[in-house]
């Protein structure tokens, strides 16, 4: 892997202004995710142990976790252009489920309780909060694009080809105008290809990306390659992907463990790029109430830490994932260790 270590800090612009890569912002993890009922629980536990407490958290909207100072999310997303794929007949005439379009929820039939059951109110809560709080800082939000059958008593989903890929532009697009959004033309302007910008360049300054929604593609393998076709540097795309520093699409990458992976995200941090990374997973760390690999994700100056607790469930333990003194976002440890203090607002 090439990294290109004369780039080890980003520079301030001219005018001394952070880049977008040289914060630090801590989000959630399937930001949708409402956790079963006890007695959904209890049936889950006789079919595996590991299933019924990994899924035992409930989110806000994301209006909400916005208000409490959360900047990225992640939505599980399944396709659904005639709609119903995944109610049942007890859902009322009127629910969002019976309707067309994107529907959000982690899987279904057995783990389908959702706080934005569309693609479409996720966006729409995340809108109006930006429309309520100009000037903010980016929100990210990872999109994971489901179409395996995890459950199978519930509904086949239906395959995420390229015309459902468009689909999901489309709805993006029917919330937030293109203006809105951090696209990958939009970091890399009219130059060459996206990786070369991010490595010559550097990112765009935050004052250009206050007010901005990013998205980002969680799937790698198939899903990528079929969002890349064409569109080898992501020209014309909305969503960021996760791919290989060398590729001219590279800009984000998602390593989702930041203990094995520490060193390599620093690497990819230093050369410029966005990584995501994981502060817990299966609400392992939080019942041992072991902050190890939280602290591993922080330290290793991933620009998004993705956590199931930014704030303790006293019934599971103290643990809680948040930025020192709970800031909203800080200056990047590893670009700008001397100013990791620093609260950005």
């Amino acid at each position: 892997m090439k990294i290109f270590l004369f780039l080890l800090f980003m520079p301030f612009s001219i005018q001394g202004e952070l880049r977008l890569n040289q914060i630090q912002i801590v989000g959630t993890h399937n930001s949708y995710h409402v956790a079963p009922t006890s007695a959904q629980m209890n049936f889950l536990g006789m079919f595996s142990k590991e299933a019924a407490t990994a899924w035992d958290y409930t989110r806000k909207s994301l209006g909400k976790q916005l208000d409490n100072g959360l900047r990225h999310f992640e939505l599980d997303v399944y396709a659904d252009p005639e709609g119903g794929l995944f109610s049942s007949s007890s859902d009322p005439i009127d629910s969002p489920l019976r309707k067309p379009g994107m529907k959000v929820l982690h899987v279904p039939k057995l783990d389908a309780k959702s706080v934005h059951l569309t693609f479409k109110s996720a966006l729409d809560s995340v809108k109006k909060w930006s429309d309520e709080n100009a000037n903010h800082l980016p929100v990210m939000i990872l999109v994971e694009l489901k179409d395996r059958a995890e459950n199978p008593l519930g509904p086949k989903p239906l395959k995420f080809d390229r015309a459902q890929m468009e689909a999901l532009e489309k709805e993006i697009l029917s919330v937030l105008d293109l203006e809105r959004i951090i696209t990958p033309d939009f970091v890399r302007g009219n130059k060459g290809n996206l990786r070369d910008v991010i490595i010559q360049k550097g990112w765009p300054v935050l004052k250009k990306c206050r007010g901005k929604i990013m998205f980002c593609l969680d799937n790698e393998g198939s899903h990528r390659d079929e969002y890349l076709k064409k569109n080898p540097s992501l020209e014309e795309r909305l969503l960021f992907v996760s791919v290989g520093p060398d590729h001219p699409a590279a800009a984000w990458m998602k390593r989702n463990d930041p203990i094995a992976g520490f060193r390599e995200i620093q690497q990819l941090v230093k050369a410029g790029f966005m990584v995501r990374t994981r502060a817990d997973v299966n609400t392992v760390e939080a019942r041992a109430n072991d902050k190890n690999r939280a602290n591993k994700a922080l330290a290793s100056g991933a620009q998004f830490v993705s956590t199931d607790f930014p704030d303790k469930v006293p019934r599971i333990s103290e643990y809680e994932v948040r930025l020192p003194g709970r800031m909203v976002a800080r200056a990047n440890p590893v670009l700008l260790p001397d100013l990791k203090e620093k609260a950005i607002k």
